[in-house]
């Protein structure tokens, strides 16, 4: 009987989407695209129907956009959605007015569910940081569990920090290469050493480290 339940649980979790679920992942453009061409869609018709406000449709790809994807692409998508917000409420006269009430209640909405986004992605953070009651002999696989060890926090040089850094706030290889004035392979040398030493494999377990590895260096 508790097998049955513990693979119910399992197939649960596997329809669960964490927040920044897509942040590092190389899919993560074309979904940051995908959410745009949406708006696109959202708005087109909305102005092909005046007498019909569609632009509520608009706060689906932003929440999933705002949950789902990085910072810095999370940004780029409400940039996206604000100047096809104003361009309907630019556009529709007659509308303006309830153009401009539902914009509120959207993106008060979507600015609500990042930060419930960000509070809990902080909360399972931590959860994975906590040390276990029991002693094993299993090599913990996060920042919590290693920065006592050789392979901690504090292992990392003064450079693979500031890589760790910066590539935890979202940049690419060859942002943080001209911020820090280095190549893209020594940036890619730098951080394929710092996930050594972290024990992790992903740039989305970094992301959720990035509150321990400190602010990013100032350019």
């Amino acid at each position: 009987m508790r097998g049955q339940l513990n693979r119910t649980k399992l197939n649960l979790d596997q329809f669960l989407v964490t927040p920044y679920a897509l942040a590092g992942s190389p899919r993560e453009l074309l979904f940051a695209g995908l959410f745009v061409i949406v708006l696109g869609a959202v708005f087109i018709a909305e102005i092909l129907t005046p007498d019909v406000v569609v632009g509520a449709f608009a706060i689906l790809p932003i929440l999933a956009a705002l949950w789902v994807l990085s910072s810095r692409l999370a940004a780029l998508v409400a940039i996206v959605a604000t100047l096809f917000f104003g361009a309907a409420v630019a556009l529709e006269t007659a509308n303006r007015m309830s153009l401009i009430l539902l914009g509120v209640v959207v993106f008060g909405t979507a600015v609500t569910g990042r930060l419930y986004a960000t509070g809990l992605a902080s909360l399972l953070s931590s959860r994975r940081h906590m040390r276990p009651t029991t002693k094993s002999k299993v090599t913990p696989a996060t920042l919590g569990g290693i920065d006592r060890t050789s392979h901690g926090l504090r292992s990392l040089t003064r450079r693979e920090l500031e890589v760790a850094r910066l590539a935890a706030e979202g940049y690419t290889a060859a942002e943080i290469g001209r911020r820090l004035n280095i190549g893209d392979r020594t940036v890619e040398s730098h951080l394929a050493s710092a996930y050594s030493k972290l024990r992790i494999s992903s740039r989305l377990q970094l992301i959720r480290m990035a509150s321990r590895l400190g602010a990013p260096p100032e350019v």
